[in-house]
């Protein structure tokens, strides 16, 4: 993809990666063809999944809805499918009062994502997410033009800081991804420190470690360990007043209520053609920054009250090789532990081993990891339980909606049985009151015929007196 046609990022396009110290280049853009659609166990779903169809309205969009692939867009509907499976940001936007954009609304990303996370559980709405990638394309993410998850993420992001009129609340959502840090530089000549603070909404991880298999935790412990910095790599040091080998890390200052973890698959060999590392990567639904990462690495600002574990519950997938592929979901159920598959507008449940599948060794491999933060349990109340409290008011709202649209689709049934009951009644009364002018008129016709006949007997007496 042409980084070049993104507006200016600023400080939301930043994301953390081992780049700083040793250059790997990334792609320029993988969605991809439809021939890489099909199911987890590789069966091909055809262009619109059955599960859909075969269930009723109601139960289809209780749970998972499908969205249809409008020309490459593979890559926005998994990441709308994240976006879904993330009520913290759906209760956020549901507190922005968007009506008061009234200037280019049309073009408004916030706008119409907030749209979509509202209409994406309408079973009158046919194509909930179509405004949206209109609004993307107008915003120079284009339609029928391969993109890449991870900067599209960061786009969608971007667009939010720049583009919500309500600045405090547009804070809420960044700090939602955010993850700050400290940029650790050590002299090793005469161990002078210097430290930058830095944030990111994006964490990258270098796969060096191991070409065939590597897992989640050596990723992050190798992102965070100290590096030494030297030859050509040196640092000015101020007190040295020369260039002196230098350690160089991360430590961190908080972590997020949604990590968002991006694993650098994607290559540039030495003859400068791009290529994609299938080696497996290890993952697991939970895990804990204090037993990946020594005591070292959190910064002495950290706050010893916050939770260090998460729980996963989407993974962006991509199919294919480096220069063409096809983006796919799994998402976990906001209320349980339930996973579904998303390939654009075919969704099934699926099971852990499903997704664990994506761990690699084949073109099939897991490209983006979110996780959620657990809430700690402190006494009085505390940062965790708020965030629990949110996620928690998120889902009682999702399952209001769910409930409203439930009732309203019962509602509307018991409308359509009076409806036909009354128009029965009425068609009955119809018929009895035809049946009783039908009646009246042959009684008419009886008494008028019966009527004429005893006028006709007496008139013939009378002729026969004469005679």
């Amino acid at each position: 993809m042409d980084r070049g046609s993104y507006p200016c990022y600023g400080s939301m396009g930043r994301h953390f990666s081992r780049d700083i110290v040793s250059t790997e280049p990334r792609s320029s853009g993988r969605g991809g063809p439809e021939n890489y659609r099909g199911t987890p166990d590789r069966r091909s779903s055809g262009s619109r999944g059955p599960e859909n169809y075969l269930m009723s309205p109601e139960r289809r969009f209780s749970r998972w809805r499908g969205l249809e692939n409008y020309g490459l867009t593979c890559c926005v509907n998994a990441l709308l499918q994240s976006f879904i499976a993330t009520p913290e940001l759906k209760f956020l936007l549901n507190r922005w009062d968007s009506s008061s954009v009234r200037e280019d609304a049309l073009n408004n990303v916030p706008v119409h994502l907030k749209g979509v996370l509202g209409a994406i559980r309408d079973p009158s709405c046919r194509a909930p997410h179509k405004d949206f990638l209109r609004c993307l394309d107008r915003q120079h993410i284009q339609l029928n033009v391969q993109h890449d998850a991870d900067e599209v993420f960061l786009a969608v992001l971007n667009f939010i800081h720049q583009q919500m009129d309500d600045k405090a609340l547009a804070l809420e959502i960044q700090s939602l991804y955010r993850l700050s840090v400290e940029l650790h530089h050590q002299c090793v000549e005469c161990s002078s420190n210097q430290s930058l603070p830095g944030s990111s909404y994006l964490l990258s991880l270098s796969l060096h470690i191991r070409h065939q298999k590597n897992t989640l935790k050596d990723c992050l412990a190798s992102f965070f360990e100290l590096q030494e910095l030297s030859g050509i790599d040196n640092c000015f040091c101020d007190q040295c007043k020369t260039r002196t080998p230098f350690k160089h890390g991360h430590k961190i200052l908080s972590l997020p209520t949604i990590l968002c973890v991006q694993l650098q698959r994607f290559r540039y060999s030495d003859s400068g053609w791009m290529y994609k590392l299938n080696c497996s990567v290890e993952f697991q639904e939970s895990l804990d920054f204090q037993d990946i990462c020594s005591q070292d690495v959190f910064s002495k600002d950290f706050q010893k009250n916050e939770s260090t574990k998460y729980s996963l519950f989407a993974v962006i997938v991509h199919s294919g090789f480096a220069m063409f592929g096809h983006y796919t979901a799994f998402v976990r159920s906001t209320t349980g532990s339930s996973w579904f598959y998303a390939d654009d507008n075919h969704v099934g449940p699926v099971s852990w081993e499903a997704v664990r599948d994506t761990y690699g060794g084949d073109s099939r491999t897991a490209y983006m990891l979110l996780y959620r933060r657990e809430p700690t349990q402190t006494q009085g109340g505390g940062e965790g339980e708020e965030q629990e409290g949110e996620r928690q008011e998120g889902e009682r709202r999702e399952g209001e909606v769910q409930e409203g649209e439930r009732q309203e689709g019962g509602r509307r049934k018991r409308k359509k049985r009076g409806g036909e009951k009354q128009e029965g009644e009425k068609q009955e009364g119809e018929k009895q009151e035809g049946e009783k002018q039908e009646g009246a008129v042959h009684e008419g016709g009886r008494r008028e015929g019966k009527k004429q006949g005893v006028g006709g007997n007496k008139k013939g007496r009378n002729r026969k007196g004469r005679n």
